[in-house]
């Protein structure tokens, strides 16, 4: 490439974009203040001045000139030029030169171009970079230029003619000022759980979860929510209103009430969140359903019972309800004065009490227990059965025994004085003693005399009535057990013989008669 502009000064006369144009010329045998300085020279010069910029190193046979553009001062211009030539070059002879663009901005300079205006006796060999050929003139483009950049165009030249040789250039950039704004659009959507299955005093946890899926804020979001009739919250409202504010894109929130329930069934509801701007979410029904244990407690015993003999409670508990009884127990009492004798189903006793421990008892089960125990006396004994668990209702029940003694009469019958000479007399005593552990009453005696005795005396704990052979006492009161009550018959011998005095004895608790006789040896 060699392209020679001579003689010509043309320069270009549009103002460029952000910028206005100034056009340096430089001739190879000056610098820029038309004094021949050094390399060393020209690289102090800028220190001198001021020049507190960009200047390239020079060698011994280099000089440098610059301008800066737009203003011509540094201090208040985008762009510094350096053209750097050779003080003195042989004609015809190939050499080197340079152009040095500086950014003085702390800011990127755009579509930066500089251009060969023009030039006089020098031709452009070639350039790195390339350069575009316009018109008499080339021009180079640099692009952009970054903060405080710089960019260095090397040049082959020619000059030939003798005399000088010298180029003018000027310099331009143009900025464009862009400014973007962000469309966004914000989106809500809402989920919301709560307890699948509960107990009727349990808390419901009801849970939302608001989030903005969109691409920008939304504003005053609030979460609204009816429970269904039924459930409500501490404060007996069912109205759930919960101001969210402002969700920033992506952002989500949780939030949880708690509620119970007034009965038992199936509790259904969704829920809504909204936004400025008409936005709307609505979330999923939720379904609770909510049950409740119920118990039924019994016992069973036997009527009455002989004391001295154990006798059994036999306890039940059931859950009627629909829902889990947790923490089942029953507590039987001991009755006063009876001891426990034996527990079924790992029972303890806990004072005057039996405790049973039956943990959650599900819908519709049921167990089956008891207790026994010994009386020390005969009475009522009743035991009282009350069974709880959590959210249920206590239930009770009570049964009595009545435990009975059983009356042992003992009929004895002694003759004191045996054997007996006929003419002599001799006494029967006669002893009724009750061996068993109830009373016994009414018990009559009938005394009667062998033919070879006759009567001649009774007394005794009742009053006797003699008819010939026949002694009859009038029936006694009650006959406690352990006691013991006496009659005596006393009779005179007649005759000799092996006789026999006969008693019989009846009570009220006897079903038949008692007979005992005594032989007493009547001789002459």
């Amino acid at each position: 490439m060699r392209i020679g502009i001579k003689n010509t000064a043309t320069k270009l006369s549009a103002a460029m974009l952000l910028g206005a144009l100034l056009t340096g010329c430089t001739q190879t045998q000056t610098t820029s203040n038309d004094t021949e300085m050094t390399g060393e020279e020209a690289r102090s010069e800028s220190s001198v001045r001021g020049w507190g910029y960009y200047a390239p190193r020079l060698k011994s046979n280099e000089s440098a000139s610059r301008m800066a553009f737009p203003t011509g001062d540094a201090d208040t211009s985008a762009l510094l030029v350096h053209q750097v030539m050779p003080n003195e070059v042989a004609r015809g002879q190939d050499f080197g030169f340079s152009y040095h663009v500086t950014n003085l901005t702390d800011a990127e300079l755009q579509n930066v171009l500089l251009m060969l205006d023009s030039s006089n006796n020098l031709d452009v060999v070639k350039s790195e970079p390339e350069g575009n050929t316009s018109g008499d003139g080339m021009t180079w483009s640099l692009g952009d230029l970054g903060p405080r950049e710089t960019k260095v165009i090397r040049l082959t030249g020619n000059a030939q003619e003798v005399g000088t040789a010298s180029d003018c250039i000027t310099v331009s950039y143009n900025n464009f000022l862009c400014a973007n704004t962000k469309v966004v659009e914000p989106a809500l959507a809402l989920s919301k759980t709560a307890t699948a299955a509960a107990i009727a005093c349990d808390e419901i946890v009801i849970r939302y979860l608001v989030e903005n899926t969109g691409s920008g804020a939304a504003s005053n979001v609030v979460i609204k929510d009816t429970l269904p009739e039924g459930l409500a919250m501490s404060n007996g409202s069912r109205s759930v209103n919960i101001p969210v504010g402002t969700l920033g894109a992506g952002e989500s929130r949780a939030f949880e009430v708690r509620a119970t329930a007034s009965g038992t069934g199936e509790f259904s509801s969704g829920a809504m969140a909204s936004a400025d701007g008409g936005l709307e979410a609505e979330s999923d029904a939720t379904n609770t359903v909510v049950t409740k244990p119920e118990l039924a407690v019994g016992v069973e015993c036997s009527e009455d019972q002989f004391l001295g003999r154990n006798f059994t409670y036999n306890y039940s508990i059931e859950n009627t309800g629909d829902g889990v009884a947790n923490g089942a127990t029953a507590s039987a009492s001991v009755p006063q004065g009876t001891s426990v004798v034996r527990v079924s189903n790992g029972g303890q006793v806990q004072g005057n009490n039996v405790i049973w421990n039956f943990g959650a008892m599900e819908a519709g089960a049921s167990r089956d227990f008891s207790m026994t125990v010994a009386a020390s006396s005969i009475g009522n004994y009743s035991s009282s059965v009350v069974a709880n668990a959590e959210c249920a209702e206590s239930v009770s029940d009570s049964c009595r025994t009545e435990v009975k003694g059983i009356p042992a009469i003992l009929l004895e019958v002694v003759d004191i004085t045996d054997p007996v000479e006929v003419g002599q007399q001799t006494t029967y005593v006669i002893t009724v003693t009750n061996q068993g552990s109830a009373a016994d009453n009414n018990i009559r005696i009938e005394a009667t005399l062998p033919a070879e005795q006759s009567f001649v005396s009774a007394s005794g704990a009742t009053n006797a009535t003699a008819n010939g052979k026949q002694v009859s006492f009038a029936p006694s009161g009650s006959l406690a057990p352990g006691a013991a009550i006496t009659w005596r018959v006393t009779v005179r011998a007649d005759a000799a013989a092996d006789s026999r005095f006969r008693v019989e004895m009846t009570s009220a608790n006897l079903k038949s008669e008692v007979i005992e006789t005594e032989a007493t040896n009547l001789y002459e």
